[in-house]
């Protein structure tokens, strides 16, 4: 059982079970409730990867509900604002989450860092296969379904499949 590995973070409320090296880092807030999980064994990359939990700026605030399981190589990245992650969600692994594109596209403005950042929202009993990418702006609505190797741009209903690239809607969760 591994503790934190890396931590420069004095903001952090909570204390999370890390099965995996686990990084928090950023001068943000982290509000970790009871029985989050970080790692898994056994599934890919246990031994040779690890999560990352990073509140980057002053005003950064990342929130985990409680009773979630994050798989090897979790990333969740907030620039700016709020990144919220509910309870009982199930995350696959190398799946990252992140509210900025921390670069402009512009060429001339590439290397300025300071993107704007748009807040991420995820519910409840959200199960988010491995593989996916949520980028900014996105709310994804309770007991919705993430498929595997989805990029995730758009909100997301409740009690829905989603899939694809970008992904869109699959199919409704029935009962």
């Amino acid at each position: 059982l591994y503790r934190f590995v890396f931590s420069n973070n004095g903001n952090i409320i909570g204390k999370p079970k890390c099965l995996q090296p686990t990084v928090f880092l950023g001068r943000g807030r982290l509000e970790i409730g009871q029985n989050n999980v970080f790692g898994y064994n056994p599934s890919p990359y246990f031994y040779s990867g690890s999560c990352h939990v990073e509140a980057r700026t002053d005003d950064a605030i990342i929130v985990f509900g409680k009773n979630n399981h994050f798989n090897n190589n979790f990333v969740v990245i907030a620039e700016h604002g709020k990144i919220e992650i509910g309870s009982d969600c199930l995350i696959g692994w190398n799946v990252s989450v992140c509210n900025s594109d921390f670069h402009p596209i512009r060429v001339a403005e590439r290397h300025n860092a300071s993107q704007r950042s748009k807040d991420v929202k995820i519910g409840n009993n959200v199960f988010i296969g491995s593989n996916v990418t949520i980028l900014k702006g996105v709310s994804i609505g309770d007991n919705a379904v993430i498929a595997s190797g989805s990029v995730v741009k758009d909100d997301v209903d409740e009690n829905t499949i989603v899939m694809g690239n970008p992904a869109v809607f699959y199919k409704k969760i029935e009962g």
